[in-house]
């Protein structure tokens, strides 16, 4: 097999976290490829989504999403700032339906505060309505460092950077084979084939396929649709800040919130429902009826004439339908290639974490090929 171009890292798939390895290793590393089977990078999980900086307080202590995820956050509102991307420190309350949750809002402030989380607070009744005078709730725990962002002007941004600093982007690029011969991974796409030293496989929903490429098949990434409505225009303004129930004990999802946009507009969303295809955005969707009937508790002067049907998006998740309980990413070499590094499972919060996620798989590749 002879290659059209030889690589020292080649990346596979074009989401944030992907973006951000390539904007990182492009510092330090010439020769450094970002292979993307879409048209353009960016257009599968990154950016349909709900855009929310998450403050770290939902995941396992010690875990890859807790420690990437506070770590994170810091590190992206910095870089917004710098390179002007839209994003607001608006804020969040987890709100219970009444005084006999309190307990459950204090056991995510105490998991927050274990992760380093600063800020957490639980708040009265008077608190919320300052702040959101629509809201019924009695008790909230707010979390004042939670905020949005516009992931299509980051995911750009990253991918401008990294090519300033020397990498290649190819869309349109799904990996087709691969073959491992001594020291060099051989990538084949319709176009082309790239030898690479090191391969990191970021391949968000298809993680788990091109896992399978390289002989490992321990995980199983299942296409999880999140589905949103919106508020009309002309009741906005019914919320301030990001406003969140307790999250599903099933772990699957933080429940349907309400998600003011960098954009203007007002989410109702996402429901969790896992789908056979991972091209099913559209297939049976949820009536606007039920995201009326899910925010409602949150918010009594919602009606139903106030929603309409919005978008979706798939999560990588390895965690499947019948299974509860947190479940971390799947970080790791490939234990057979010690040249190829896996991403798996990367759901939310990954688009808090990129940043830092892009420093600690840069520092993982850069020892492969030292």
């Amino acid at each position: 097999m002879t290659p059209e171009h030889t690589a020292n890292i080649v990346i596979i798939g074009g989401g944030v976290i992907g973006l951000a390895v390539l904007a990182e290793l492009a510092r330090t590393h010439d020769d450094v490829f970002l292979l993307e089977a879409k048209p353009r990078v960016g257009t599968i999980s990154s950016t349909r989504n709900s855009g929310v900086i998450h403050a770290g307080m939902y995941y396992a202590t010690g875990s890859h999403k807790a420690f990437h995820c506070v770590r994170g956050v810091p590190m992206l509102y910095e870089f917004c700032a710098r390179y002007d991307i839209p994003h607001q420190r608006i804020g969040k309350l987890i709100v219970a339906d009444s005084l006999d949750q309190t307990p459950e809002l204090e056991a995510i402030k105490r998991l927050g505060d274990a992760n380093g989380v600063e800020g957490l607070e639980i708040v009265d009744q008077s608190f919320i309505q300052k702040r959101e005078p629509q809201l019924a709730s009695p008790v909230a725990l707010y979390s004042p460092n939670t905020g949005i962002i516009e992931a299509e002007a980051l995911v750009n941004k990253l991918a401008a950077l990294a090519q300033e600093r020397g990498a290649h982007i190819l869309p349109g690029s799904p990996v087709e084979t691969v073959e491992v011969n001594h020291d060099l991974v051989y990538l084949r796409t319709p176009h082309e084939t790239i030898a690479a030293r090191c391969v990191i496989n970021s391949a968000g929903l298809y993680s788990d396929a091109v896992a399978r490429m390289f002989g490992y098949d321990k995980h199983t990434v299942y296409a999880c649709r999140g589905e949103y409505a919106e508020v009309v225009p002309s009741r906005r303004n019914l919320i301030n800040g990001l406003v969140y129930p307790l999250p599903l004990k099933s772990g699957h999802g933080l429940g349907v919130h309400l998600t003011p946009t960098t954009g203007g507009r007002l989410l109702v969303g996402p429901n969790s429902r896992y789908r056979d295809g991972k091209e099913d955005y559209e297939g049976d969707p949820t009536p606007v009826k039920d995201f009326y009937e899910a925010a409602l508790h949150m918010l009594p002067t919602l009606r139903p004439e106030d929603l309409r049907a919005s978008y979706s998006g798939l999560r990588p998740r390895l965690q499947a339908a019948h299974e509860s309980g947190f479940v971390d990413w799947a970080m790791e070499y490939d234990p057979q290639w010690p040249q190829v590094i896996h991403l798996i499972g990367m759901e939310s919060p990954g688009l808090t974490s990129c940043l830092s996620l892009g420093l600690s798989i840069a520092k993982m590749a850069s020892e492969v090929v030292a």
